[in-house]
């Protein structure tokens, strides 16, 4: 036969699992909620700021694939006009995306 001090310590093993997660449970329960209120500024700049980026990108590659063509170098050019559809692509799809991140509706 055990010793009886032997069978509380495996008793103790056994239950100290779910008295901790017991209280985690309840520490988790009464956290306070997140306030989000000033999420929606933070996201209404960030998709500007993409918005912006992706002008400067269009742009920007758009005069260098001008240039490029002018003088005669095609392969450079067309590197260009894919900088130009990046720069759309980020237009276009980077609010959304952006947006997307909270699921909130973010609108301007």
């Amino acid at each position: 036969m055990k010793p009886f001090t032997f069978r509380l310590r495996q008793l103790g093993h056994s239950t100290l699992p779910i008295v901790c997660l017991a209280a985690f449970a309840t520490t988790v329960q009464a956290a306070p909620t997140i306030d989000l209120s000033g999420l929606t500024d933070v996201m209404r700049s960030l998709q500007t700021a993409a918005l912006l980026i992706g002008a400067i990108l269009a742009l920007i590659s758009l005069v260098f694939a001008i240039f490029q063509f002018v003088g005669g170098n095609i392969f450079r050019g067309v590197t260009g006009v894919f900088g130009v559809l990046l720069g759309a692509g980020i237009i276009g799809w980077g609010p959304a995306w952006i947006a997307s991140l909270t699921g909130q509706n973010v609108g301007n």
